[in-house]
């Protein structure tokens, strides 16, 4: 590395070996220097896995003496990263690929070696199946590149490849799907560190010169139904798969939530609350105790009328899923999308992109949020994590169960239950919680 990088003469510090050379092409050595003609400026670059290093030559157009074209070519050498001694560091160091970092970075992320940066726990499932999928798309433009040869212009060009991507005449990735496949790259790069645990690979991303698209949330695809189409949906459904889509409506459980519900664990007796302790792994039939965020871990009070129609669903069990199998192993969510949510959707003509399981979940917050109850007990029953200091002191209020119940009540369902259900109640009639009850 010596040869690269040596102490300067007058602070010992280490600086850059080389300064460049500039010329104007007809000139010779003692000629003077013609401000009138274009000048040009050559240096070397050091090649990740390469022993001899690389020439570059740059056009510095007219400058007005030999310093002023030395200044300039500077300025082009410090932005190709000759003159950042990390960077030369970088690329001195033994070769590492982005396919094999990324490789190393997944294993790590399983084990539990690497966790999440902000909360120091370890990354959920679901989250790692996520960035694979990434990867492997990362991998095919990019797999094969050094880690210290990936900056902004090879991201600049993994963002216009994924941006020109077609697939069944559409664009093949969204504006929000871009950016987390770049955020993804950016953190298999920064997960190669030194011996010291500081990332080799420093980077200054120009976000806007590469291009990287901006998402907007209000243009994110957020599918809502109305209390109209929510009950022609259940009226559509049959079986169990009608009690999947009721209770997901009365609690905005997460699907993965709902089906792992166990009736001797997770259920009151009187079916008032219901106990989120556990979820289903994305992709297997296993149960995982860790929910998706810390607030997933809740007590969900249910209005009357929704346990009543819950216990008479239960009947005389007593242990075992709620939802399950005919071997009474828990439902795959996406056996029940296949089997009869896709099937309803499309026969209401509500089968668009984004529209599945989380559509129960914004009516829920959505009749939560026009009804008068504290946001504190709103954040929790959905399982909203808010770091606010009001609502840690306000904890008292989600503890307080009676409170809990009574809220709830007032608030209703949000929708018309359709006869099947009002059948399986043995009510007449379901109060709908859009009319508010007499004080």
């Amino acid at each position: 590395m010596s040869r690269r990088i040596v102490p300067d003469v007058e602070t010992g510090k280490p600086v850059p070996r080389q300064r460049g050379y500039v010329y104007q092409k007809g000139r010779k050595k003692g000629d003077p220097w013609n401000p009138k003609e274009r000048a040009y400026g050559r240096y070397r670059i050091d090649v990740p896995g390469e022993h001899r290093l690389k020439e570059v030559r740059v056009a510095l157009g007219y400058c007005r003496d030999e310093m002023d074209a030395m200044l300039t070519l500077q300025e082009e050498m410090d932005k190709a990263g000759v003159l950042d001694l990390d960077k030369v560091r970088e690329r001195l160091l033994p070769v590492v690929n982005f396919r094999t970092q990324a490789a190393w970075w997944l294993e790590a992320i399983t084990s539990g070696e690497v966790v999440h940066s902000r909360k120091r726990t370890r990354i959920i499932a679901n989250t790692i199946g996520s960035y694979s999928t990434a990867v492997a798309y990362l991998n095919e433009q990019i797999g094969d590149m050094p880690l210290a040869s990936i900056d902004n212009p090879e991201a600049r060009e993994l963002i216009t490849t994924m941006k020109a991507a077609v697939k069944d005449g559409r664009r093949r990735f969204s504006d929000s799907t871009i950016s987390y496949y770049f955020r993804i790259m950016r953190q298999v790069i920064s997960s190669h560190i030194d011996e010291k645990f500081r990332p080799v690979h420093r980077r200054e991303w120009n976000l806007a010169a590469i291009g990287l698209p901006r998402v907007n949330p209000k243009n994110q695809r957020r599918p809502t139904m109305t209390p109209k189409e929510m009950t022609t949906l259940l009226g559509k459904a049959e079986g169990q798969y009608l009690m999947i889509y009721f209770l997901n409506l009365v609690t905005g459980m997460r699907i993965s939530e709902t089906v792992a519900i166990e009736i001797d664990k997770h259920i009151e007796p009187d079916c008032s609350i219901i106990y989120v302790r556990q979820q289903r792994e994305k992709d297997v039939n296993a149960l995982k105790p860790d929910l998706k965020t810390e607030a997933g871990l809740r007590d969900i009070d249910l209005h009357p009328d929704a346990a009543g129609i819950l216990r008479n669903f239960i009947g005389s069990r007593k242990s075992g899923f709620l939802f399950q199998t005919a071997n009474g192993t828990m439902l795959d969510p996406g056996n029940i999308d296949r089997d009869s949510l896709r099937p309803i959707l499309e026969e209401m003509g509500r089968d668009e992109a984004g529209t599945r399981f989380n559509v129960f979940r914004r009516f829920r917050e959505a009749v939560l949020q026009r009804s008068e109850a504290r946001q504190i007990l709103i954040d929790y029953w959905m399982g909203h994590s808010n770091p606010s200091m009001g609502d840690r002191y306000g904890k008292q209020l989600v503890e307080d169960v009676e409170y809990r119940q009574e809220q709830v009540k007032k608030i209703g369902l949000g929708f018309d239950v359709p006869p099947s259900l009002i059948g399986l109640r043995g009510l007449q009639s379901v109060d709908n919680g859009r009319n508010k009850e007499a004080a």
